[in-house]
């Protein structure tokens, strides 16, 4: 899909306005809409500790979020910190751009994947900044799939 956008800036507007125009209501529109309705909710940290001491921590500098023997915790490259949401909660709350979940214990930060391994065939390894690895679950591989062949389409 080809996107053009259009800007308008002046003064006379009371407040932001923004107006799709489109031969029809597409995914890729419904993505688009709700990626745009969602920017205001989503948010730039989250609440972690550590050695019973409270973080903020940059969701840019997330590596991921994972479940292990029954706590949550996210990793960054400094290190790993224990968090009180579920994966599932973190999931409606993340922008979608950004994170995806690979498995059932594991959500990615798409900006720190150093790659994807598909060598192995129906399988995908994420190795990730960190020099850290996670196994894309089965049932995941297909989104990944999906995401990479979009994300591939750079002109």
């Amino acid at each position: 899909m080809e996107l053009k956008i259009n800007t308008n800036i002046s003064n006379q507007f009371k407040e932001v306005s923004i107006t799709i125009n489109a031969p029809e209501l597409s995914e890729e529109i419904q993505n688009i809409i709700k990626y745009i309705s969602n920017i205001n909710s989503v948010p730039n940290n989250i609440l972690a500790s550590k050695d019973n001491k409270i973080y903020f921590i940059d969701l840019k500098k997330v590596v991921c979020f994972y479940s292990k023997e029954k706590s949550n915790y996210v990793r960054t490259i400094e290190g790993k910190y224990k968090i009180k949401y579920k994966l599932y909660e973190l999931e409606e709350i993340l922008n979608k751009i950004d994170f995806i979940r690979i498995s059932n214990s594991c959500i990615i930060n798409i900006n720190q994947v150093e790659c994807f391994d598909t060598s192995i065939l129906g399988t995908v390894i994420v190795k990730l900044k960190d020099n850290t690895q996670e196994s894309v679950s089965k049932r995941n591989v297909s989104s990944i799939m999906k995401l990479l062949r979009e994300r591939g389409k750079l002109k």
